[in-house]
This record gives structure tokens, C-alpha cells and sequence, in this order.
């Protein structure tokens, strides 16, 4: 599947379970999301796969860039949330270890590490060492990508470093079941947040 159908399906799996009650839980559970959506596909091994390497990154960026002014406009609390229960240096720790993981599995093979369940399991810990509420919105998010992509015709590691790969193969990453998923992802998507956000107004 395509990175933008992988996001939409993720963050919309992950509100719709986990139901976040205040505006700083959805914005970052929907942001932490978004990551755990997409970090799979930034191992590379071929010119395309480091192209969506960078679409990637780019997103990661963003995902940030919003945070951070969303938070210095509205005052929402959410730095104040990030470090509730962290210090700099747990904080600095995670983040170190989360990008070493993501840095050798750029350089695994194309749905190899980063496609199994102990690349899930690593950054799950590194998320939940600074801030363990949002484990599940990533957790989520990332089993989404998995079993989206276990539908494709390319098989998964998905108990790695075996090597066997795992996959039903009735679809291709981008045809018409990849373009139905994105529709319904993003209907769902956009539906949910509403529907969270009429309810946190309703219930001030």
C-alpha cells in the first residue's frame, strides 16, 4: 500500500479504538499515529524506496513543525504533557535509541526488519520510556501498516530475523484495493476527529 493510504488507515484505526478524551491526547496520539503509520517504509534498496524514504522523513517533519506551532499559538499543554512523566535526558535516550532502530532498518531490505513484529516491539519501548500513553497509538498504527501490506503480493519478515516471508497476495500496493482503503481510511478518519472533537466542545 501507498504511504498517504497507510497514514489514513492508521490514524484512523488508532482514534476510533482508542477514543482520546482531551485535545492534547488526540493531537499527539493522532501525530504519534501518523508515524507509527508510515516508519516501516523507510527501508530502502532501491532508487524508489529512498524516494518514499524522503516523503517520509518530510512527513515526520511536518507532523513536528505543526506540533510545535499549534502549541505555541494555543498554549495546549502538550510539552507539558510530553515531560509529565520524563526527564531531558529519558527523553534524549528514547529518541537515540528510536533512531538507531529506524537507521539500521533503513538499510534492511524492503519489507525485512522494519515489516516485523520486533522492529514493532523496539519502538514501542523507546515511545513508551518518555511517554507510555501514546504506546498504544503507535502500536496501532503500526500493525495497521503490517496488515495492509500482508495483503500484497510482496511477503513480509514479519517474524524476523527468520526469513521467511508472510502474505495472502491478492493485491498490488497501488491498485484498486489500495484506493478503496485510502477512501474509506480517510472518510473514517475525518469522521472520527469530528466526531471527537463535537464531543470535547460539548462536554467544556
Amino acid at each position: 500500500m501507498l504511504g498517504k493510504t497507510h497514514m489514513a488507515v492508521g490514524v484512523a484505526a488508532s482514534l476510533l479504538l482508542l477514543q482520546p478524551r482531551t485535545l492534547p491526547e488526540l493531537i499527539l496520539g493522532a501525530g504519534t499515529a501518523a508515524v507509527g503509520s508510515v516508519i516501516s517504509d523507510i527501508d530502502c534498496g532501491s532508487s524508489e524506496s529512498s524516494r518514499r524514504a524522503d516523503q517520509i522523513t518530510f512527513v515526520l517533519e511536518t507532523i513536528v513543525i505543526v506540533i510545535v506551532v499549534v502549541e505555541a499559538h494555543w498554549h495546549l499543554g502538550l510539552y507539558q504533557r510530553l515531560m509529565s512523566n520524563s526527564s531531558v535526558s529519558r527523553v534524549v535516550l528514547a529518541c537515540a535509541a528510536f533512531l538507531a532502530v529506524c537507521a539500521y532498518g533503513k538499510k534492511t531490505p524492503h519489507r525485512s526488519f522494519l515489516h516485523s513484529f520486533l522492529a514493532g516491539g523496539l519502538l514501542m519501548s523507546c515511545v513508551g520510556v518518555f511517554l507510555p500513553m501514546l504506546v498504544p497509538y503507535f502500536g496501532i498504527a503500526f500493525a495497521s501498516h503490517l496488515a495492509l501490506d500482508f495483503l500484497n503480493h510482496k511477503g513480509e519478515q514479519l517474524f524476523y530475523p527468520y526469513r521467511k516471508r508472510f502474505s495472502i497476495g491478492i493485491c498490488s500496493a497501488s491498485g484498486l484495493v489500495n484506493r478503496l482503503f485510502l477512501f474509506c481510511g480517510s472518510v473514517l478518519c475525518a469522521g472520527v476527529t469530528l466526531k471527537l472533537l463535537t464531543g470535547m466542545i460539548l462536554h467544556r
